[in-house]
């Protein structure tokens, strides 16, 4: 009997280990055959929570591409679309695929401080070879950043979001390979519904 258990065992561990959705890989983390079996009735009956990326996006002014969650609206050139977004409520960044390898926008989000943020973003673009140029404040206490790189520069904005959340958006190009028009202000054009 405790060998039909042990290889019982082993079967289902195989099972969790091809799982296209395992942990590791990417993809969210799905419960166990022995795991699932555990689940008390009362916790089997919970409505489960709506997801992030079920969310509508929200309606944005005209030439502004509208991000669920968190809720913003930036303006970005045509050719700009979603590449990866790994989010929670609380927590997360959104990569936009830009078509050129030398351009990398991203949008992360956290509930540190706007201030705690800007001294981060000051050591960054003062680490090493890199070099602060320019910051300035924008409407509503939110903070901008240029600074350079070897052959990159790098736009960088911090915008005071919903429920606490700093939206940080960083744009990184190379001016010799300029980006697309418009792409060098779509960190400064972001604005909530």
């Amino acid at each position: 009997m405790l060998g039909l258990g042990g290889l019982l065992a082993l079967c289902l561990l195989a099972c969790d280990k091809s799982d296209p959705a395992a942990p590791g890989d990417g993809g969210p983390a799905m419960p166990s055959a022995s795991a699932s079996a555990a689940v008390s009735p009362q916790s089997a009956s919970a409505a489960p929570a709506p997801s992030a990326s079920a969310m509508p996006a929200p309606k944005c002014s005209p030439g502004f591409t509208g991000n669920a969650v968190p809720a913003y609206c930036i303006k970005l050139p045509a050719t700009y679309t979603v590449k990866e977004a790994r989010i929670t409520p609380t927590k997360g960044s959104i990569a936009y695929d830009t078509g050129n390898a030398t351009d990398n926008l991203m949008v992360s989000y956290d509930s540190t401080s706007i201030a705690e943020q800007a001294k981060d973003v000051e050591s960054e673009l003062e680490f090493g070879g890199d070099k602060l140029e320019k910051k300035g404040d924008l409407p509503g206490g939110n903070k901008w950043f240029q600074g350079s790189h070897a052959d990159y520069e790098r736009v960088i904005t911090l915008i005071k979001g919903q429920s606490g959340i700093i939206l940080k958006c960083s744009f990184a190009y190379q001016p010799k390979n300029a980006p697309p028009s418009g792409a060098t202000d779509a960190c400064k054009s972001i604005v909530l519904p």
